[in-house]
Parts: C-alpha cells; sequence; structure tokens
C-alpha cells in the first residue's frame, strides 16, 4: 500500500504477491552485491534489453555497485527476496537515481523471468515512490521501449499520474510520486487480492501435515490430527513423528521434507524450542501455511518475542503464511472441505458466519455457546499472537467467500489499525462485521498483555475506528450474539419505528422503555396488549395488522406463558401472520420473537409460494425482550450505515508538497539534533498550509455566539493522525485518517454545522496534508465559518509543531 516512507534506511516489509506468495522487500546494501549479481546473471537477454534498453550479455559491475547506495536524496534500490541468509534469493529490484533537477528521479525495475507478472514491479514502484517522498523527491521518470508492453502496463495501472509520449521509437514517462485517491485505491486493490488469495491457501488445503501427531490420545498433536480424521477432510493428511511408525492407523513420517508431497498446511505441535527447526523444514519443502499452536513465544517475555521473531522471519522469508503461535487452530465448514484442524472436539455447525478470535480457549467456548444459539459458521481462525496473520488478513478472505455472510471478531488489540478500517470499512458496505473489542480496561489491558501479548489501545480511538468503518461493536459476547441471530435470520429493517404487542401489559412498557433508551420510535399505534387470554389466532392477526402498516418497519412479538398454553401454537400463529403480511404487500420486514424463555431460533419450514420464498425463515427468539432491543438497534444502526453515501478520498490537485517540506525543513534546521518537535511560527504554519489550499484567518473577525468551533490533531502510537473536533463543554467527535468527504460531513452534522459548506473543503484538504506530510505532529485552531464570499478557513490560536524529515 503506498504510503510516505520516513525511515527509508530502515524499511523492511513483507508484502503479498497477487497469487498468494509473499516477499520481503528491502533496502539493498553492499552486502547484497553477490546476490544481485547472481539475479542478473540468470535473467534472459530479453529482460536484460528491456531493463537497459539495449542487447547485453553481462550487466557492468560499476552499474551493480551505483545500486546500493545507502543515501536515497541521491539514489535508492529496493530488493524483492526470498529465504534469508546464505539462501536468501533476489528475486526482482527496483532503483531511482536523482536527475539533479527539479527535484525528479529516474526510476527503473527488473525482475527474474520466472518471477515476472506477480505483481513485483507494482509493489517495487509504490514503494519507491513512498521512499523518495520521504527525502523530497517529487516526480519519477523513466524510458520504456516501445515493444515493453509490461512495463507500460506497470505505469498505467498502478494509479500513478502517468503522462506518457513517445519519443524517438520508445515511450517517455512521468509521474508525481505523492499520493492520489486513484493510486490508493488501486493499491487497495491489489493488496486485497494478494492478501485473500494467501489466506485460500492456509483456509483451503489440499494436503495437511500435523507435526507432533503421536499415538497420546491425549497430546495436543494427536487430538488435532484426530479432529482432522474425525471430521472426514477431503484432502490428504499425514502425522509426522520421528519417533513413530504410524499414528492411529496412519502411517508416519519423520520429517515434513520426507512426505510423499509437499503440504499446503503443515499444523505444528512440538515444544517451543523445536518449531523453528520444524518451520525450516516445512519451508524447504514448499509449505506456505503453518499454524503453530505451542506456546511460549511473545506471550512470555523476551526471550519468547525473539523466537517469535526467528519463526516469523522464517515464514515470511520464505513466502509462507503463519497463523499463531499460542493457537488453537482454524476451521473451515464447507463440505468440499471439511477441515478442523484446532482443538475444537466436535466441528461447529456449518452455516454463513466467518469468525476470528484473539483468545484461543474462549474462541472454542464461543464456537460451541453459538451452536446452542442456533448459528453456523463457515470459518473459525484462533489468532493467539498474532505473529503474522491478522483479523484484517481474514476479513479480506471473507470479502470474496460466498460461504460466509456475516464476520464476527473478538479482538484485543489492532495490529495495523489504519489498514483494517480501510478493510472493514469495505467489507461492512457488503456483509455485517460485528466485534466484541477486549482489553477495553486497564486490568483488562494488562491481562491481554499477558496472554497475547497485545499493546493497549485507547477506547476513544477505538470507537471512531469502528464507527468510520461501519463496524457493528458491542460490549458482551451474550450482546455478540443477539445481533448476530437477527442478522443471520431476518432482513434489514427499512428504518426506527418499532410496533411491540405481547398478552402482558407491563413487558409492553418495559420494551417502549428500552426502545427509547436504544434510539429506537415506538410507531404510531404500536403498542400492542393482547391480554392474558391471547391465543395463536390473536397473534395472527395482530403481527399480519402491523407488519402491513406502512408506519411500521420492525415487530417484536413477546409472549408470555400465562397457565395451560403452547408457546409452539403462539409461533405458529406469529408466522402466519408474517405469511400473510408479505403476500400482501410484497415487502419483507424484520420480526423478533421473545418467548421469555426460550433463546436461539425458531425455524418454520416453507409452505406454499409468495412473498417469502427465498426469504429466511427462521425468527430469532430473545430471554427477554429488551436483549431484542437491543440486537434490533444494532441491525438498525447498521442498516443506516448500508444506506448512507459511500463516501471518498478526495485529493486535490496544484498542492506543493515539495514547498512545504522545504518550509518545515527550513525552520527543523536550527533545532539542536534529538529536539523535536519544532513549533512553526504562525506565519510558517499558514506558509505550509497554503501549499494544501488550508486558508488561515489573518484579521480575526466577528464569531458567532456561543463557543467556537475547535480542531486538533495528534499522532497516536497506534493508530497515527487523529482528528478531534468540538466545541468546549460539548461531545466532541474523533475520527482517524484519511478522511472521506462523507467521514467529515458526519462529523460536520455532529457538531451541529450544515455538512453542505466550504468547512467540508477544508477538512479535506486538512486530512490530505496529513497524509502527504507525515511529520504533521500537532495542529490545534479553531475552524472559522464561510461567510460573505470568504471561504472557510482556520483561525484563532494556531499551534503547528512537526517532526524532522528523514
Amino acid at each position: 500500500m503506498f504510503r510516505v516512507i520516513t525511515d527509508a534506511r530502515q524499511f523492511h516489509e513483507y508484502v503479498l504477491l497477487r497469487d498468494g506468495q509473499g516477499v520481503v522487500l528491502r533496502m539493498a546494501t553492499p552486502a547484497d552485491l553477490p546476490a544481485i549479481q547472481e539475479m542478473l546473471s540468470k535473467v534472459s537477454g530479453q529482460s536484460l534489453r528491456m531493463r537497459f534498453m539495449a542487447s547485453m550479455k553481462q550487466v557492468p559491475t560499476k552499474f551493480i555497485e551505483g545500486l546500493c547506495s545507502e543515501d536515497p536524496r541521491d539514489r535508492a534500490c529496493v530488493l524483492a527476496v526470498l529465504g534469508e541468509g546464505e539462501d536468501a534469493k533476489v528475486v526482482g529490484f527496483g532503483n531511482y537515481v536523482s536527475l539533479g533537477a527539479h527535484n525528479t528521479a529516474d526510476v527503473a525495475f527488473i525482475v527474474a523471468d520466472e518471477y515476472q507478472g506477480r505483481g513485483i514491479s507494482t509493489l517495487l514502484l509504490e514503494r519507491l515512490a513512498g521512499i523518495a517522498a520521504g527525502v523530497g523527491f517529487v516526480g519519477f521518470e523513466a524510458d520504456v521501449l516501445f515493444d515493453n508492453q509490461q512495463m507500460t502496463n506497470v505505469f498505467r495501472k498502478s494509479g500513478f499520474e502517468a503522462k506518457q509520449v513517445l519519443d524517438g521509437g520508445n515511450y517517455h514517462v512521468e509521474f508525481p510520486v505523492a499520493g492520489a485517491a486513484a493510486l490508493l485505491e488501486r493499491a487497495e486493490l491489489r493488496e486485497h487480492i494478494a492478501t485473500a488469495n494467501s489466506m485460500a491457501l492456509l483456509l483451503r488445503p489440499k494436503v495437511v501435515a500435523v507435526v507432533g501427531a503421536s499415538r497420546d490420545r491425549g497430546s495436543v498433536g494427536s487430538r488435532i490430527f484426530q479432529h482432522i480424521l474425525a471430521n472426514n477432510f477431503t484432502g490428504t493428511v499425514y502425522p509426522v513423528n520421528n519417533q513413530a511408525l504410524s499414528v492411529h492407523g496412519v502411517r508416519a513420517y519423520p520429517s515434513v521434507g520426507e512426505l510423499p508431497e509437499p503440504p499446503d498446511l503443515v499444523v505444528v505441535a512440538v515444544p517451543a524450542e523445536s518449531v523453528v527447526a520444524v518451520a525450516e523444514d516445512a519451508a524447504r519443502a514448499g509449505t506456505k501455511g503453518l499454524i503453530v499452536i505451542t506456546s511460549g513465544f511473545a506471550e512470555t517475555g523476551a526471550a519468547g518475542a525473539e523466537l517469535q521473531r526467528r519463526l516469523v522471519d522464517i515464514v515470511r522469508a520464505n513466502g509462507a503464511r503463519l497463523v499463531g503461535p499460542n493457537c488453537l487452530g482454524l476451521v473451515n465448514t464447507d463440505p468440499a472441505i471439511s477441515l478442523n484442524a484446532s482443538l475444537a472436539s466436535v466441528m461447529p455447525p456449518l452455516g454463513r458466519i466467518g469468525f476470528y478470535s484473539h483468545s484461543a480457549a474462549l474462541g472454542i467456548v464461543i464456537l460451541q455457546y453459538a451452536g446452542e444459539r442456533g448459528l453456523g459458521f463457515s470459518t473459525f481462525v484462533s489468532a493467539g499472537n498474532r505473529a503474522d496473520v491478522s483479523g484484517t488478513d481474514v476479513l479480506e478472505f471473507w470479502e470474496e467467500d460466498p460461504a460466509t455472510d456475516i464476520a464476527i471478531l473478538y479482538l484485543e488489540a489492532f495490529g495495523n489499525p489504519r489498514r483494517f478500517a480501510r478493510v472493514a470499512r469495505r467489507i461492512s458496505r457488503r456483509k455485517p462485521v460485528l466485534c466484541v473489542k477486549g482489553a477495553r480496561s486497564r486490568a483488562g489491558s494488562t491481562a491481554a498483555g499477558a496472554h497475547i501479548g497485545a499493546i493497549p489501545v485507547g477506547d476513544v480511538e477505538v470507537d471512531a475506528l469502528f464507527r468510520q468503518a461501519g463496524v457493528i461493536r458491542v460490549d458482551t459476547l451474550e450482546e455478540l450474539f443477539d445481533a448476530a441471530l437477527l442478522l443471520a435470520h431476518q432482513p434489514a429493517p427499512a428504518g426506527r419505528r418499532v410496533a411491540i404487542l405481547s398478552n402482558s401489559g407491563g413487558v409492553v412498557t418495559i420494551t417502549a422503555d428500552a426502545c427509547e433508551a436504544y434510539g429506537l420510535t415506538v410507531a404510531e399505534s404500536g403498542l400492542i396488549d393482547l391480554g392474558p387470554q391471547a391465543d395463536a389466532e390473536d397473534y395472527h392477526k395482530a403481527v399480519q395488522r402491523a407488519l402491513e402498516d406502512p408506519r411500521v418497519d420492525a415487530v417484536i412479538a413477546i409472549f408470555l406463558c400465562v397457565g395451560d398454553c403452547d408457546p409452539e401454537l403462539v409461533s405458529r400463529g406469529i408466522r402466519r401472520g408474517v405469511v400473510g403480511a408479505e403476500r400482501a404487500s410484497g415487502a419483507a420486514k424484520p420480526v423478533l420473537l421473545s418467548m421469555m424463555g426460550a433463546t436461539g431460533v425458531v425455524t418454520f419450514p416453507f409452505e406454499g409460494k409468495g412473498a417469502l420464498e427465498g426469504r429466511k425463515t427462521e425468527f430469532p427468539s430473545y430471554r427477554f425482550p429488551e436483549a431484542a432491543v437491543r440486537a434490533l438497534a444494532h441491525a438498525v444502526t447498521y442498516a443506516e450505515y448500508r444506506r448512507e453515501p459511500q463516501g471518498r478520498l478526495t485529493w486535490y490537485e496544484g498542492t506543493d508538497q515539495a514547498r512545504a517540506r522545504a518550509v518545515i525543513e527550513a525552520a527543523v534546521r536550527e533545532l539542536p539534533p534529538g529536539v523535536e518537535p519544532c513549533r512553526l511560527t504562525r506565519e510558517q504554519a499558514g506558509e505550509v498550509l497554503a501549499c494544501f489550499g488550508v486558508p488561515i484567518e489573518e484579521v480575526p473577525g466577528p464569531r458567532e455566539e456561543g463557543a467556537p468551533l475547535e480542531l486538533s490533531v495528534r499522532q497516536h502510537p497506534v493508530f497515527g493522525p487523529v482528528l478531534v473536533l468540538g466545541r468546549v463543554g460539548q461531545p466532541a467527535v474523533v475520527r482517524i485518517t484519511p478522511l472521506t468527504d462523507e467521514d467529515v460531513r458526519g462529523m460536520l452534522k455532529a457538531v451541529e454545522v450544515a455538512p453542505d459548506g466550504g468547512e467540508v473543503e477544508l477538512l479535506c484538504r486538512l486530512s490530505q496534508l496529513i497524509e502527504e506530510m507525515p511529520w504533521v505532529a500537532e495542529l490545534e485552531a479553531e475552524v472559522v465559518p464561510a461567510s460573505d464570499g470568504v471561504p472557510a478557513a482556520l483561525g484563532g490560536r494556531l499551534v503547528f509543531a512537526v517532526t524532522r524529515p528523514g
């Protein structure tokens, strides 16, 4: 993903190619000369001609030595590497060289023949542009042979605003290295495809090996091996044990490397000190997915963290993915896969919910509880220490998985919250994402750090992230499943108007109070007390009337069993009312039941044709009506989010990043080394802001009555730039950049400012500045509204602090 890279000399990133294969991108150093020479000696003459625009048999040594400069202000080279140490193999590289004028550089790429067409050049281009932008370059240039269609496509499809002209039979390409909305969108799409494909290698394997499977039925490895066998995995599974000829009647092999075929997935259940050796063996065998069940890594302290780092290095150097360590495995209930590579003793029921959990043991308990509530699962992933695979990676897979309609997450920490926000925002437009965020309290944060090595984060920022991304946040596990039941089994509500009907007036009152507390509206004539003697036919008629009423968006039907009664007959009466209303109106509305004691779902077989054909005929039932109201409130909020315009990142042309950087560099030049941040003068701040079209108020004008609208930007150690908008004495609105235009409008509405004025452009421009100038450490100002032809501006006491550019 494109970003301005401010620490070029330390750049080192694990990325995924479009087929899911992983490679490491890092800066070249003089120590890499032999590996670069070896790669260049093996590429075809055609590839050399395309790179150097001339036929040659050997690349001059002087050119190769020049690649390994350690001053990115003059030149830089990024390598794509597989393997590590003596086995490290360069499979491609890109480099730029300063052209000496106008802060531009010449850029070029070459990729090993067998790795061409997999997206390496595009990834190299994105990172080189980020490095160049971080040291002050504003543009790249490149010369491309007329017949080099592959490289032409790289530039054309990258998202950079490239200008291409035919010059003497070749193409000359020029483009800015700064980010643009199109660049970010295309980079996000590339990242999505690559991540989803890499997760498919883990969740849809054809060959699985279990290292640590033994004859001891109580051992972890043995239990997982038994679970795979017992649940009729459709592929092949091998036990790996160097002390046994067979395990549970299946021939065992001493090592992964000695298996008759390379496994797609290796499950590791051996002591922590043996895990690295197993990972090395699996990597040599060509494995692309590992699940490490073993504990004893980062959650245990510094020594365990170093062991985990070594494990991750091996996995990533060989282009694989890792779940865990310190996890309980994964499950795929798809009958075409039927894989239970976990410590869950029973395969969860087949369903359309994907579940990802940071807590291992809690995840297994949740699977069991959800099954009892009538929820089924498509896939389950236990995260453990999240050394590699994260919840965001799993979301990328679920987005395209036709077997998954709902995503639920139990999270205790974020690895990359900005990426999570991007991905969750995109998937929640198609599928609901529900999340319980643990470690909210100080004690909870301490516990999370102890068992999964989690870094605590602020709850305010988490809430802002979830709101921006359309994630349904719940406080408890019970609330999670209450909401999931409704979303899984009923249509989305069209509004907040609710009809409540029951055979108890007291319960109707309690439910109406709950509706008001959760922001729902009781529909006109929506309080229906059927009386204690109400029977199935009374419920049938009342439900049908309520659903046919255009002033009603949802119905909560509550039944208390009084005396000699049959709740099943009442449930069937309710169903007849639903059928009758939908046949009459042609519209489906959510119906929630509270049979006052029963929980889960009430299922009815479909009978006949009509509006219910193809409609879900399972109705969520809640023990108490307040739980039904709370679940409905979540569904209403999510439906409203889906109806809102999607929003887009607005990137304005005509900005001057180079000038803004020059002002900042001049300001920090006089600072002693290590003294940061630097507070700009009002004049300097105004000049930087003007480079991005953000005006400041020169002479304070008349103010509206009341507290001024105040804005602040600060850098959060986990979430990055956080923007806060509000008035003194009123709740502030917090959002994480970058902001879409709809994010900005939502913020303005929340602080009672018209969402169609000049303040929208002001805040969108400010968001762009924050993204393109990562040296902004702090900003405080008033937002001065537009008036009498004067655009909206920043004013009042202006504080603008920056760090030293790299």
